[in-house]
């Protein structure tokens, strides 16, 4: 039998139309999670009857919740309430996206270090996934592979795929626990983050719990690729003009642009393909960054995971 998790602990699973890449996680998630004290939440943005079948058929304990306000942001709310509704003594909220799926030793390597290391939120990395052929802007994107650390305290995170929370910090910020100021726009994972250092918590890294997250070919086109970068650039900036005001803000940018333009230069004289590429991505999030000192409303989204 696997030794047994922290407990309570609940998995919390935002979707949205997409049933085959849900059932692939659930399906994932069966050896690492069997025998042990952990309920699965889904929460359905579209409301329908995928879903529920696919959790169904899971064979997992497992339970789907309509969300029929459109955004992330709703749904992850939506998650944290019903873990309090269906398991109310929980003590650790695993948050997985619908398009990833774990890997061996995921769940005992993320819940241990959660357990040991006396953060509020520990995170582990997603591994970007392309297709065959990808283009260069796409191998040097978000997609192919975010930011990792060794294990410990970190300043910031990702996002919220892959992340264990902390009972006590969730009820220290109450709900809601995500913007839904932000409606579709995304960011509410960053604004999240900032909230939990607001209060005081501290944030960590387990480089070895690991999720696998692929990538559809249509994300990878390149005006959706400097699009996601503008847009979730706007949003991170007026994230931190909420909690750090305008001059930190402009900091940044200036700090941000300094280094874009020394990797420009290094680009061009060592015919660097991938760095300038990098380059191209970097002027479009800097370019969302200067709009979002500027701009009050957050530009608009949809539903969860798109």
């Amino acid at each position: 039998m696997p030794p047994t998790a922290p407990s309570p602990v609940v998995i919390g699973i935002p979707t949205y139309r997409r049933p085959e890449l849900l059932a692939r996680l659930l399906d994932s998630l069966k050896p690492e999670i069997d025998g042990r004290n952990v309920l699965v939440v889904v929460g359905d943005n579209d409301a329908g009857t995928e879903a529920p079948q696919v959790v169904h058929a899971s064979g997992l304990d497992a339970v789907c919740v309509p969300v029929p306000r459109p955004g992330i942001a709703e749904v992850r709310n939506a998650l944290v309430r019903a873990a309090t509704e269906h398991r109310p003594d929980w003590e650790w909220l695993v948050m997985l996206d619908d398009d990833g799926f774990v890997t061996p030793g995921w769940f005992e390597a993320l819940t241990s270090a959660a357990s040991t290391n006396g953060a509020d939120v520990t995170a582990g990395p997603v591994l970007g996934e392309l297709p065959s052929g990808a283009s260069l802007l796409a191998r040097n994107s978000i997609y192919a592979g975010r930011t990792r650390h060794p294990c410990g305290r970190v300043d910031m995170l990702n996002g919220a795929q892959n992340i264990c929370i902390r009972r006590g910090i969730a009820d220290r910020i109450g709900d809601p626990w995500f913007p839904t100021h932000l409606a579709g726009a995304g960011g509410e994972d960053h604004f999240f983050f900032r909230a939990v250092l607001d209060q005081g918590g501290a944030l960590a890294w387990c480089d070895d719990a690991v999720v696998v997250e692929p990538t559809d070919p249509a994300r990878l086109v390149a005006s959706t690729l400097l699009r996601r970068a503008f847009r979730s650039n706007v949003v991170g900036a007026q994230t931190d003009l909420a909690f750090h005001g305008r001059a930190f803000v402009a900091r940044e940018l200036a700090r941000g642009i300094g280094r874009t333009m020394r990797n420009t230069a290094a680009g061009v004289v060592r015919r660097d393909p991938d760095r300038l590429a990098r380059v191209v991505i970097d002027a479009a999030a800097l370019s969302g960054r200067a709009v979002g000192l500027v701009r009050r409303t957050p530009p608009s989204g949809s539903h969860a995971g798109h």
